[in-house]
Order: C-alpha cells, then structure tokens, then sequence
C-alpha cells in the first residue's frame, strides 16, 4: 500500500510513504513557468504522469481540504481552488481512495510539542527531516514538500488505525 500526500496549490507538492512510513518519493507540484509576463500554471499532463511512479498498486491518496483564507486576493483563491479541482479530477478519474485531511488534523498528529501558528511551515520541515532524513527540502520555496510527506504520513497513521 502507497500513501500519497498532496499540498495543493503552485506552490504546494507531492509525497508517497509505504506501509512502514518509509518515504518513497517526494517533489513540488509540476507547474509550467511563464514567459514574458505570462502567469505560472498548473503543469496538468505531469500533474497526471505523477501517479505513474508508483505503478498501479493500492494507493490512498490524502489531499490537504483547504480553503479560501480571508486575506487571501480573489485571483490567487481562484487559483488555488483550480489546483485542488484539478487534484481531484486526477485522483476520480485514475480511481483511485481519496481522504481529505484538513490542516488541523495532519499538524495535531504530527506537530505535537513543535511550535504552531505562523511556525507552523518551520516545525513541518523540522518533523519532516527528523522522519525522513533524506527529504529533498533544501530551499525555503520547498517547504511544501514536508506539509506533502506529513499528509501522506497522516494518512498512513489514519489508515492502521483503522484497520
């Protein structure tokens, strides 16, 4: 079984754990930068090919449920719920179990003790580096990577438990 975390969003990424918690893969979320004056897009094709890496085995694939925040801009909201829309589609359309994890969730199960609010991306990357050593994280644009890794660990959790 594959956990598949998603931090949705142009800047956000993508993380794959196995069954043991073990990081498999992690990366930003494909996006096709502008020319010019153009605006970054969503890189939909690789966005599609990403579910490719990790053959056809069972996967959850966790999403990080979201919303608008109050002081974010109309376009960049719209934009950003684009991505999540697009992340569902994928997900339906390859059949794949989709869970959505609220931010709450993924951080009080695995931020505990760490600083939150504003430090919140900090204490991510830290966690993450403590699971996953061998984490690509390296610049700060990168952060989203540990929020992915942290969902799919999430769901891994979430998943035994239940079982």
């Amino acid at each position: 079984m594959i956990y598949i975390g998603i931090d949705p969003g142009l800047s956000g990424a993508i993380a794959a754990v196995d069954s043991h918690g073990m990081l498999i893969d992690a990366f930003m979320t494909p996006i096709i930068k502008p020319t010019g004056k153009g605006k970054t897009a969503y890189d939909v094709p690789n966005m599609v090919a990403v579910f490719d890496r990790w053959g056809s085995g069972s996967s959850v694939v966790a999403l990080e449920q979201v919303s608008a925040m109050p002081h974010d801009g109309v376009v960049s909201s719209f934009r950003f719920g684009l991505g999540v829309g697009i992340w569902q589609g994928i997900i339906a359309a390859r059949g794949l179990t989709r869970l959505d994890i609220r931010p709450q969730e993924w951080q009080a199960e695995l931020l505990d003790g760490l600083p939150r609010g504003k430090q919140s991306k900090a204490s991510a990357v830290l966690r993450a580096k403590t699971l996953w050593p061998g984490i690509p994280i390296k610049l700060k644009k990168e952060w989203g990577i540990a929020d992915a890794a942290l969902i799919a660990e999430t769901a891994r959790r979430k998943h035994w438990r239940t079982q």
